[in-house]
Parts: structure tokens; sequence; C-alpha cells
């Protein structure tokens, strides 16, 4: 076990108190010692309950805690994935081509990464956070199938804003890996990266256990590419240059990680790190019980030998089963936190956090019947988004109405419903048999709804960024 204090700056009220304990003993008595035992003979001197009532409370709001012991992979390594989606990840050299190959190559890493917590960022011009992390790896399988450059509101290549905002998401001592899912590296951008990276070329950085690394995932061949009249329009040049790959391996080697291209097999990365992380389950605040001691110093600073017997007599299991309410509230949110959905949801008493602990585990049943334990907009507004995960898109549309009726102003709400009104029913065709159907190519399928509330949210992010978004098409 070891005692640790969760607000140690508090200590710095010990100063104060013990210049006041130096101002008491230096004040001159108003009579003599001799002077007092003769006029004075049944009394004793004051004891200063004030000034000692302060130490206790001083040491509670200091929160000492007994944390009992450490367990391994309390926190798990991060993995936060950076694709880019480029218009030029729509090159075919790689059949059919990279975007594609891409799609399917993180589709394998994500069944072969059990456990782990990943975030994913995508990146053209701008980069945003398509999932936070999350050990959730159904939704992030959900999104796969259906990324493609066209649903980025502008169109670039700045992976150096993805790196920035993958290192923003990494907690202060967590491990990391960051997996770079590029087509190639300019020497302008291999600069700005390495200067984005914390503590490049320090020994001071090369010492700590927690710092994060960079792999890289090249999706390109290491020839040029002569690109289709369809794709050199839209990209402004006919052609793509070969990466550079020496670079690149180099700045991969520099930055902890190791640079492999995109084949057949997975790439064989170096294993996550691991480490040691306090459970917060395991730690137990002391600073509330420290408070009884500074009653019983109330109590006897009265002289209230009748409060304080009745104050023994009385119950504590009250307060104390407030204190362990409050408690396993803040463990729930804690294992929220870290991407322990399932235990949270069991735990959480607010309807909106637990529905959105279920939503993260993909039970959206559960998650639909928290959410509708509340009538706020916050929680139609949730109901209208499992309710789409679940296929049941005309009670969705309710939902956000719902939503919409008691704050008019929920933009959110409205992209949704819209979509929901564009997006048209699936009908089929009686006309043409079953074995007709099959012989004949299949249309490119709608993306999925989840994709569909994606695209929206990058282009009104994009809005409230001030850049420009591409122009919508009907759906």
């Amino acid at each position: 076990m070891e005692l640790i204090l969760l607000r140690p700056w508090w200590l710095l009220a010990l100063l104060p108190w013990l210049w006041l304990g130096w101002r008491l003993r230096r004040q001159s008595p108003l009579l003599s010692p001799l002077m007092r035992r003769y006029l004075l003979p049944g009394s004793k001197p004051a004891i200063p309950w004030r000034w000692w009532a302060a130490l206790p409370a001083i040491l509670a709001l200091c929160g000492p805690a007994l944390v009992r012991g450490q367990t391994e992979q309390t926190a798990p390594p991060l993995d936060i994935w950076l694709l880019s989606l480029a218009g030029s990840m729509e090159a075919q050299d790689l059949a059919p081509d990279r975007a594609t190959r891409v799609r399917l190559q993180l589709q394998d890493l994500l069944a072969q990464s059990q456990g782990q917590r990943i975030a994913l960022i995508l990146f053209a011009a701008d980069a945003y956070l398509a999932m936070p992390a999350t050990r959730d790896h159904e939704a992030i399988a959900r999104l796969l199938p259906d990324l493609r450059p066209s649903i980025m509101p502008s169109q670039g290549d700045n992976p150096e804003r993805a790196l920035a905002l993958g290192l923003a998401q990494i907690p202060a001592g967590q491990t990391a890996r960051l997996l770079l899912i590029t087509d190639g590296l300019t020497p302008d951008k291999i600069r700005r990266i390495t200067d984005l990276w914390p503590c490049q070329g320090r020994w001071q950085c090369l010492r700590q256990a927690s710092a994060p690394r960079l792999d890289i995932l090249l999706a390109a061949t290491a020839q040029p590419v002569q690109l289709s009249p369809e794709l050199a329009q839209a990209l402004g040049r006919r052609s793509l240059p070969a990466p550079d790959i020496n670079q690149m391996t180099d700045l991969a080697t520099r930055l902890g990680g190791e640079l492999h291209p995109l084949g057949t097999r997975l790439p064989l990365f170096a294993p996550l790190p691991t480490g040691l992380a306090p459970d917060p389950a395991h730690r137990q605040d002391l600073g509330p019980w420290l408070l009884l001691p500074l009653l019983l110093l109330a109590l006897l600073a009265r002289r209230g030998t009748l409060w304080l017997a009745l104050l023994l007599c009385l119950p504590l299991q009250g307060p104390v089963r407030a204190a362990n309410t409050e408690q396993d509230q803040a463990k729930a949110q804690a294992a929220y936190l870290a991407g322990d959905y399932h235990g949270a949801a069991l735990a959480l008493h607010d309807p909106i956090w637990r529905g959105n602990a279920w939503y993260r585990t993909g039970d959206f049943d559960r998650a639909l019947a928290a959410y509708g334990e509340q009538k706020s907009p916050t929680a139609h507004y949730n109901r209208g988004n499992a309710l789409v995960q679940l296929g049941r898109l005309e009670e969705a549309k309710l939902a956000y109405l719902a939503c919409l009726a008691l704050d008019p102003d929920n933009s959110d709400a409205r992209y949704n419903l819209t979509l929901l009104e564009r997006s048209p029913p699936p009908q089929a065709s009686p006309n043409k048999a079953p074995d007709e159907a099959k012989s004949q190519p299949e249309a490119p399928a709608d993306p999925a709804p989840p994709v569909i509330l994606l695209k929206e949210r990058l282009r009104k992010e994009a809005l409230r960024r001030g850049l420009q978004p591409l122009p919508v098409s009907p759906w």
C-alpha cells in the first residue's frame, strides 16, 4: 500500500498555520503564573481549539488517499490511426485503388487489435477526430467500409495537422502509438512533422518510457503513377511522383517507429508498449474521515459533553453510504473515460451517461432504453442516433423532431433530420428475377447511416473552422 496526496498544494496552508501558532505562543499573558494561581486557583490555561482544529481541516483538503498497489494495463496502450483521405488515395496503382486497399488492411488490423483502445483521425486539407479512443471496435468497423476521399469537406494533404491532433489525444503519462497511413510525404511535410514531435532529439525525452512512437503505413508503389483522366482533372495533374521511401523510413526510425509498405499481409510492426498505471478502483480517499476529529474538537471547545455523547450514539451509515455512492459514480466516470464502457454502463446512474456507455459498447437497445428515461433535448437527440444505428429511421425522425420541439436551435438534430428525409427508403424491384439481379454488376451502394452522419459532422466542423466545404450532392 502507498499513501499519496490528491491535492498536495493545500500543504502550503501549513505555513500560515505555523505562523499563527508562533504568534499565540509569543503572546504575553495578562497575569503572571504565580498571580494566576493565587487569584484563580482552579483555572487552567486556555487551549487554542481553533488553531488545533485547523490542522485536520488542512490535512483533509490535501486529499490523503491509500493506493492498494498497482495493476498492469489499467490504462491499456493507445493506438491512434491517422488516415489520409486525400484525393491521391484514389490512384489505382494498388488495385482497385489505394483507399480501398487501406480499408481492407485496417479491417484486418482491427480484428487483430483485441482489447486495445483505438482512435481514428481522418485528414485531407484539415484533420478531424472521427472516433475518440475506444475499445468499441464494432463502431470503427461500421465506418471503415465507406471511408473515402469524397466524405472530406475539403481536399488537400496535411498530415502535420493530423499528427498535432493525435498528440493532443494522448493523456499525460500514457503510452501511445501513432499509425500514419499515407501515400507519401514531401521533404517539407517531413520537416514539419519532425518539428511537431515532442522532445525530438533530446536525451531527456529518450529516457521517458511513455514517449509516443510513430509508425508509417505506406499506401503507394515505388514508381510514379499515371492518373486516370477523371482523377487527373480533379487533382489538377496527370501523374503522381514516386514516394521518397528512404526519407520516410528515416523519419519513422527517428520517431521510434517503423515504415511498412501496404501489402497483402499484415505489417509486422513492433508490439505496443505496456506499463504500470494505478487503478482508480484501488484508491481510497481518507480526507472525509479526518473531519471526524474536527467535529470532536468543535464539541469539546463548546464543552458539550452531552452533545458529544449523542454524536457517538448516532449511526454514521447515512453519510458513509452517500460518500460511497459518490465514490462509485466517480469510479464509473473514470471507467468510461478509460474505455471500459460496459463496466461504466452497469454503474452509472445518469440516464444520458449510461445510454452513452451502452451506445459505445454497441448495445443500442439498452442505450435506447436509457435515453428514454429522460425527455430532454439531448436525450431525444441521442435516442435518434441510437434508432439510426438500429435501422429504425422513421422513429429516428420523430426523435429528432422531439428534440427540435424542445430546442429549435439544435443544428445537429436539424442536419440529421434533413439527411434522413433526403435518404430514400430501399425498394426491391419485383420485375427482376434473383438470378438476373446477381448477373448484373452491382452499383456502388450509398454510405451507411453512420458515415452519412460522419460526413455531415465533418462538414459542420469545417464550417466552424472557416474552411470552404465541397458542395454536397443529394443522396
